[in-house]
């Protein structure tokens, strides 16, 4: 009777520690499921939040998949995908924290500790890193996103191999993840285009300023995202890939009703593609807007706006996702679509000549979406361009 009654109380003792789990969100503090449990504000159990249960769906989808295979969803399954793992999290940690540990760490610390970043400054800024063919293709030969259950799906024919192409990728999420790992960093991907090496342009104190990390991003080839730099890279015959939404699109990261892309007057890359006569791809990837869970900070029309005011995103941010690291969760699938042909280079391309490749542009990205979610686990999905 006496072990009875002990197994009786373990009993409602385990149902005790499991609903307050449950109400808690602490049962999902796992791979891949676990987020920041704050529903409340997130709205994820709202009746609307489809695209955010869409997407827990294709966490436990990529689990299962990987369990099929075999393969343990732990970093270390792999030497190979441990050391992808280890390149994601140094890049996107940093990402994070490179601009506001320098500056805490310049204001902070002593007089030889300022000399020494003052220093660093300087000599970066003079002499700034350069690409390194060899360190990219080493990055690309880890296919951190096929070793760790993501996807890729071409659906255009692509030919860099004699024309440079402009990349254009949806949605900008937190890291653009997606677009970096399956397709730029992936032997595969280039091989299904046909190219050597695909820049990414991204945000200039990413490339420019924020110490380490601009150095890390040079050397696998990522350049500030000016006109300057993307006419030059083209002209010179290199593929370059741009996120057109930029931080303005990141703002809209982590809505779990619908994906909300910003493009309606973004016609910026439409006049590089012109000046330059570089093709248009559009590419896609499902699973990265939430790929670091629901944005659970209120205010979200006053953050939107500051954002748009200050060029940088005002947005819940974190270090801790998959296994607890500041690598993205969830499955993301990257498509990519067929070349946009823009002619003959133009100079001084009209107002006229760049709004109709900008509709000709997101008629296309949206045919690409539309024909792919099924395919790709999100066949709910809602898409918007704001």
């Amino acid at each position: 009777m006496r072990q009875l009654a002990k197994a009786q109380t373990r009993g409602r003792g385990g149902g005790s520690d499991r609903s307050v789990n449950a109400m808690l969100g602490l049962r999902q503090l796992r791979s891949p499921t676990w987020h920041v449990p704050v529903p409340f504000l997130t709205g994820e159990n709202r009746p609307d939040a489809a695209l955010w249960r869409e997407h827990l769906a294709n966490r436990r989808r990529m689990g299962k998949e990987l369990s099929g295979r075999g393969v343990k969803d732990v970093p270390w399954s792999s030497t190979e995908r441990l050391l992808g793992v280890v390149m994601t999290c140094f890049t996107f940690g940093l990402w994070i924290v490179s601009g506001g540990a320098s500056i805490a760490t310049f204001v902070l610390g002593g007089a030889w500790t300022r000399a020494l970043i003052a220093g660093y400054a300087i000599a970066s800024t003079m002499f700034p890193r350069g690409f390194s063919q060899r360190v990219y293709d080493y990055c690309a030969r880890l296919e951190v996103g096929a070793t760790n259950g993501w996807g890729l799906i071409v659906k255009g024919d692509v030919d860099c191999s004699s024309t440079p192409h402009l990349f254009c990728s949806h949605p900008h999420g937190l890291f653009c993840a997606g677009v970096s790992l399956n397709l730029i960093l992936s032997k595969r991907a280039l091989t299904a285009v046909r190219a050597k090496s695909i820049r990414l342009f991204v945000h200039s104190l990413l490339a420019s300023v924020f110490p380490v990390v601009k150095d890390w991003l040079r050397t696998l080839g990522f350049q500030p995202c000016t006109a300057k730099h993307m006419r030059r890279a083209l002209d010179q015959g290199l593929n370059a890939a741009i996120v057109p939404g930029g931080v303005k699109e990141v703002v809209f990261s982590g809505r779990v009703d619908r994906e909300r892309l910003y493009l309606k007057n973004a016609f910026g890359f439409c006049k590089i593609a012109l000046q330059t006569g570089a093709p248009l791809v559009p590419v896609y990837t499902f699973g990265e807007s939430l790929s670091v869970g629901p944005d659970w900070v209120p205010f979200f029309e006053l953050r939107r706006r500051l954002s748009y005011w200050a060029d940088a995103p005002i947005r819940y941010l974190s270090l801790c996702q998959r296994w607890l690291l500041p690598f993205p969760n969830g499955r993301l699938v990257t498509v990519v679509g067929a070349p946009i042909a823009v002619g003959e280079k133009t100079e001084r391309p009209t107002r006229g000549q760049v709004r109709e490749l900008h509709a000709r542009y997101c008629a296309a990205l949206l045919e690409l979406i539309e024909s792919t979610k099924e395919e790709a686990g999100y066949g709910a999905q809602v898409t918007e361009l704001v």
